[in-house]
């Protein structure tokens, strides 16, 4: 399966630096935003949205087509 990837932030080195942040990712059936996450090496505090919708679970199946969006949490007073 593909989905369509966008990090922001600090995030976006984890891509080359020619893709500005957005890549189409290959997947195997099943695989979940963890997995993603696993896979980038990404670590600390991420917000991740699916098509446009807040999910904090992390634990959703993603499907072909997805479009997938994290941020660098962020946080001060």
């Amino acid at each position: 399966m593909k989905i369509q990837l966008e990090l922001y932030s600090v995030l976006r080195e984890k891509l080359p630096r020619e893709a500005r942040g957005q890549a189409a990712l290959e997947l195997r059936d099943g695989a979940t935003v963890a997995d993603v996450i696993a896979q980038l090496d990404i670590t600390g505090n991420v917000v991740v949205s699916v098509n446009d919708v807040h999910d904090p679970a992390r634990a959703r199946a993603l499907q072909d087509g997805d479009n997938v969006k994290m941020f660098s949490a962020v946080g001060g007073g």
